[in-house]
């Protein structure tokens, strides 16, 4: 299918780039919206250094800056200490916070479950939490809707069907809210977070301990109620298969088989980070999109014809993926456009060279994904909302485009949470026209994740025939 971009295409609205920033206005703009603190001068000079007190930040804006920082000497460069004060509440020594061996052993127990073998079982689940987003949604017809919550209701439901065969039934709510709270609130970086050595306790650690403690009574519970179903349950049975002995195991069993007994919790820390990524990555991404959409009319109708003909049921959504490419298109441009990972940043353990600049030890690297993903050096037409650059076109570099990271430590579930998304997307422009209610910009607010400023409402009409 080709999909040229109409003059028209629209540019949602941004915040404009920061044209000088001292340490100071930085790490504030951290708190508040790290998209404003992004100096003008990265669209054009591929290293620029802000000094900080005692060392350094580097924004690194290329992809030769990215291919070095995560391939090529990726050993060099370490995680910041602000990271694990944000994230360590709701990660704790999950996947996304180990390192070294603990993070290969880890990471070695969860491949299995994101092989290409296992996205068919998957896509059951997501077809299936496509189908209830869809009748609630039509009960719903008549009244403005709250699409952000919708899509982060039928990610969950995903996230947790799919890889622990567990409805989460009241505890669904519980687990969202406490993600959207943490993540709008705690999950905000502070200059403290920054400043001070690792270790020390910041203004915010006694609430993010508060937090951390919630957090964990709430996975345990999803942990206790997985295990009452019973073991070896799994994939195979929630699809009427049986118990089969060479059925596919859900990743609980993989995970408890491999953690159940590590002291500490890693196996509620490992399931906890899991849900987190799983709901925040496909929720967002579903949402600006659909807020790309409602700009979009001609698109919408697009992707309604290209799902028409297509089975997106439980029993046809594999076979029904690989000829849904405008919406698969229409989910890697919103990831383009709003990327859950922003940027991406790391510590030098030891001095390094890129693109001709010495970054000395103990400096912060960062690598703005938002000024790579919107620069004219290598799209055309950056803030333009076009699909169509993602289909009948080369791909872009990997070291361009990062929705999911890159290198060794890419998002082990890059590929399932973008199969979700275009067929959520296929399934709800088949049903649905949207457009939003009012004509109030939404902007992005970057902290933790990229977030909208407001929670939007949108009308929804069904789609004729």
């Amino acid at each position: 299918m080709t999909l040229t971009a109409a003059p028209e295409a629209h540019a949602p609205p941004v915040p404009d780039l920061a044209e000088r920033v001292g340490w100071l206005g930085l790490l504030g703009a951290f708190r508040r919206n790290t998209l404003e603190a992004f100096p003008r001068a990265c669209l054009d000079a591929p290293v620029v250094t802000i000094p900080l007190p005692g060392g350094r930040m580097v924004l690194l804006s290329t992809p030769a800056g990215a291919r070095h920082v995560l391939l090529s000497a990726a050993d060099d460069f370490e995680r910041l200490p602000a990271g694990r004060r944000v994230l360590g509440p709701i990660a704790g020594r999950g996947l996304v916070l180990a390192d070294g061996e603990a993070w290969r052993h880890q990471r070695r127990v969860l491949a299995p479950a994101f092989t290409p073998r296992t996205l068919p079982l998957m896509l059951r689940f997501v077809a299936r939490s496509a189908e209830d987003s869809c009748r609630r949604l039509e009960a719903g017809l008549g009244a403005s809707v709250d699409l952000r919550g919708e899509m982060q209701r039928v990610a969950l439901d995903i996230a947790t069907t799919s890889m622990f065969s567990l409805e989460t039934g009241p505890l669904g709510a519980e687990i969202r809210d406490l993600i959207s709270g943490y993540l709008g609130r705690l999950g905000r970086p502070t200059v403290a977070d920054f400043l001070l050595p690792p270790g020390w306790p910041t203004p915010s650690s006694p609430r993010r301990a508060l937090f951390r403690r919630r957090w964990l009574a709430t996975v345990r519970a999803v942990l206790a109620a997985r295990r009452a179903q019973g073991q070896g349950q799994g994939q195979g049975q929630g699809q009427g298969q049986g118990t089969r002995h060479d059925a596919p195991r859900d990743l609980f069993d993989l995970l408890d088989a491999a953690h159940g007994d590590a002291p500490g919790g890693l196996l509620a820390d490992e399931i906890g980070t899991l849900i987190v990524a799983g709901h925040e990555t496909t929720a967002s991404t579903l949402f600006w999109a659909c807020t790309l959409l409602a700009r979009a009319p001609a698109v919408q109708d697009a992707l309604a014809a290209e799902a028409a003909g297509l089975d997106l049921t439980e029993a046809g959504a594999a076979d029904s993926l690989p000829h849904l490419r405008l919406a698969r298109a229409v989910a890697q441009e919103a990831l383009r456009l709003y990327p859950p990972v922003y940027v991406i940043a790391r510590r030098a353990a030891q001095a390094s060279t890129v693109e001709g600049v010495t970054i000395p030890a103990g400096s912060i690297v960062m690598i703005p994904t938002w000024i790579l993903h919107r620069n004219p050096r290598w799209w055309d037409r950056p803030a333009a909302f076009d699909p169509g650059r993602f289909l009948d076109r080369p791909e872009p570099d990997r070291f361009l485009y990062l929705p999911f990271g890159a290198g060794p430590r890419i998002c082990i579930g890059a590929q399932l949470a973008l199969a979700e998304a275009t067929l959520v997307l296929a399934r709800l422009m088949r049903d649905f026209c949207l457009a939003l209610d009012g004509d109030r910009p939404v902007l992005p607010v970057a902290t933790t994740t990229v977030r909208p400023d407001h929670v939007p409402r949108f009308h929804l009409a069904r789609r004729a025939g």
